[in-house]
């Protein structure tokens, strides 16, 4: 009985340990087996984040010497303070663990967030460069406009000077031959020094269609051989360029625009000297005409 007891013992322990042993080698496999899972998990998402990384890497080098040309500030701002988060980014997924793909894909999310962001600021600029170069050409041509408007204008005043010029010249006043009869007291002409009391100086005032018509003040000046002027004996003056002139004699005469003699006299205070005088005609601030004569 007791040798059968032991049978029995022996073949539930050979049971037990065979049943232990299937089950080791069963936990074996399956452990094996998710070993296995957990090592291509593992691998798959080291690669992920590898990817990731790659995609970082390429957005930081793509905008790390990228730059907008802008003169708006807040924009510039606005774009460093992305072009920062992408490098904070990356610092963090370098040292985030493989393992932990919440946060990976968070990453991943914030990633493509910033990457619009950066994009829409470089389409913004571009749009923003566009208008200011259509604004640029527009002021360029403009500009020309302006300088070619500001050139035609300086022709034009150019040619209304000169237009001016021509009319006033054509407008001017204008004698013609001068003539000096020297006289005597009795009025008669002479030749002798001696008897020479008075001299009379007469012109003509040309005929002239352009020049104004109506009163004018004719001024003579007569200066001795030693450019002494014959003064009126009022010594009055009359304006010339800016200065105020003695004259021998002058006459109001009434001018038509046709052709007009004046006679004008100058009584002398003493027998004048032998030597050229000369005389000098004026009218409305011009110099209409000149002559030397002498006494002898």
């Amino acid at each position: 009985m007791k040798k059968n007891t032991w049978l029995v013992i022996s073949i539930l322990l050979a049971a037990a340990l065979a049943a232990i042993v299937f089950l080791f080698f069963r936990q074996k496999d399956q452990l094996d087996k998710t070993t296995s899972e957990l090592e291509t998990v593992t691998t798959e998402m080291e690669f992920q984040k590898q990817e990731s990384l790659e995609e970082f890497e390429d957005l930081a080098r793509q905008y790390e010497n990228y730059y907008i040309n802008t003169d708006n500030d807040s924009l510039l701002k606005l774009f460093d303070e992305e072009k920062q988060k992408v490098q904070d980014l990356l610092q963090e997924l370098k040292t985030v663990k493989s393992t932990n793909a919440r946060r990976i894909s968070e990453l991943k999310k914030e990633l493509g967030t910033v990457r619009t962001v950066l994009q829409s600021y470089v389409v913004k600029v571009d749009s923003l460069n566009r208008v200011n170069g259509q604004l640029i050409a527009e002021n360029e041509q403009v500009r020309k406009q302006y300088e070619e408007a500001s050139e035609n204008a300086r022709i034009w005043e150019e040619k209304s000077i000169e237009l001016d010029e021509k009319i006033t010249l054509a407008s001017m006043l204008e004698v013609g031959q001068i003539n000096i009869t020297a006289l005597n007291s009795k009025g008669k002409q002479t030749t002798r020094l001696k008897r020479i009391e008075r001299i009379e100086i007469c012109f003509d005032l040309r005929r002239n269609i352009t020049a104004e018509r109506g009163l004018k003040q004719v001024f003579v000046r007569v200066t001795d051989p030693n450019g002494k002027l014959l003064e009126s004996p009022r010594a009055e003056k009359f304006p010339f360029e800016g200065q105020n002139l003695g004259f021998t004699c002058k006459k109001e005469v009434e001018y038509n625009g046709e052709n007009t003699p004046v006679c004008m006299y100058y009584t002398l205070p003493e027998a004048p000297s032998e030597g050229i005088y000369t005389i000098t005609i004026f009218a409305e601030g011009n110099i209409l005409g000149e002559r030397n004569f002498s006494f002898q």
